[in-house]
């Protein structure tokens, strides 16, 4: 496997800002699908292995950057757990917290513009503080009734938090049983939570908990662990994330993983397939990768805000084919959530900075803080 993956050697894996891109697209371009008659395609119509895709690159990415500062910051200190928490709130909560607020004003007009049939039965759910304290908690992803209850695919949202709160504690397990262990208890805690005879999955529209979902997170998690220290993965590490996607017993999400895989770790020198790789990491890592990368987490949550009103006009009020009319949704949808996503982003910026000087603040000696402070003192 490759040591020559652009960024491998910096720390920042740059194909990833193309994949994290493309994977928020394809999610807007899968409910384009969904609100409207067009002609489905397959895999492509389907954004819920985008989402997939997400949670593989969640773990990849969060055990990268967790395990590359573990000299800075050892696992086993809990400033280094608290550190962790407070860089993912911020970079999660300033932007999803400001779009609960059109999210719950619009409801009754976004209940109006559900496409018939579509996959948001959960809408109807009605408003109550017990809805509004699990969604400011990001608790609402435990529950059946609230998972899926708004216009915004925040399920996700919810399962990525529950990801961040465990995540230590698995890196703790990692640093006593090693990789394929916690590999394997992932995988056994997913496949036993969606046993058809369990009926536990069976209650939720989408795999919210996040042991509907931790094969996933499990998948990225053990290709990144020695990646991140050695520049390359080793074969084993490599065996057992396919054989969990092999597990899931899909076979798009087999080929998906697979794909992402591909692109990650094969080496330039290989023969044809390392010059296909290679030149998928150039256009995964260019200007419009990283725009596109940059404006996933906006596009994703607002794009639906964005879409069923456009859906229901362009359905309900032009007279063109179905296929015409989906396109339109498509283009229209893409043009002013991308333009609004450009809008968001210095809320995300803001976020992610007061994120990280209160964690390194938090990580300060304790006499170099009492100097920082005495000299924010002086010049007041």
């Amino acid at each position: 496997m490759s040591k020559s993956t652009p960024g491998a050697a910096t720390g920042h894996l740059s194909a990833l800002d193309g994949l994290r891109g493309a994977m928020a697209y394809w999610v807007l371009m899968g409910h384009a699908f969904w609100h409207s008659g067009m002609v489905k395609i397959p895999i492509l119509s389907s954004p819920k292995y985008a989402v997939q895709g997400f949670m593989l690159l969640s773990g990849f990415l969060m055990t990268w950057h967790y395990v590359r500062r573990e000299a800075q910051e050892p696992w086993t200190d809990w400033k280094t757990w608290t550190s962790f928490y407070i860089r993912r709130y911020f970079r999660i909560s300033p932007l999803y917290y400001l779009l609960l607020i059109p999210s719950y004003l619009m409801l009754p007009l976004y209940r109006i513009w559900r496409y018939p049939g579509s996959h948001d039965a959960g809408m109807l759910t009605p408003v109550s503080w017990e809805h509004v304290l699990t969604h400011l908690s990001f608790a609402f992803g435990l529950s059946p009734q609230f998972h899926a209850s708004m216009p915004i695919p925040d399920w996700s949202i919810s399962l990525e938090m529950q990801f961040y709160l465990v995540f230590p504690f698995l890196m703790l397990l990692v640093l006593r049983f090693g990789w394929t262990a916690v590999s394997v208890v992932c995988a056994g805690i997913w496949f036993v939570a969606n046993l058809p005879q369990l009926g536990y999955a069976a209650r939720f529209e989408q795999p919210a908990p996040l042991c509907l979902s931790l094969i996933w997170f499990a998948i990225g998690m053990v290709w990144a662990g020695e990646y991140a220290r050695k520049g390359a993965i080793p074969a084993k590490s490599l065996i057992v994330g396919f054989m969990l996607l092999l597990l899931t017993w899909d076979l798009h999400g087999i080929l998906l993983g697979s794909g992402i895989g591909f692109v990650l770790f094969t080496s330039a020198q290989v023969p044809v397939l390392g010059v296909v790789a290679s030149k998928l990491r150039i256009l995964l890592s260019g200007r419009i990768a990283v725009f596109m990368a940059n404006a996933s987490y906006s596009i994703y949550l607002i794009h639906l805000l964005i879409l069923r009103p456009v859906a229901f006009v362009i359905n309900s009020r032009l007279p063109f084919s179905e296929n015409i009319k989906g396109l339109m949704i498509l283009l229209v949808t893409t043009v002013l959530s991308y333009g609004m996503a450009v809008l968001l982003h210095p809320i995300e910026e803001l976020g992610i900075s007061v994120g990280r000087k209160l964690a390194k603040r938090l990580r300060a000696p304790k006499a170099m803080g009492a100097l920082n402070l005495a000299a924010e003192t002086a010049t007041e």
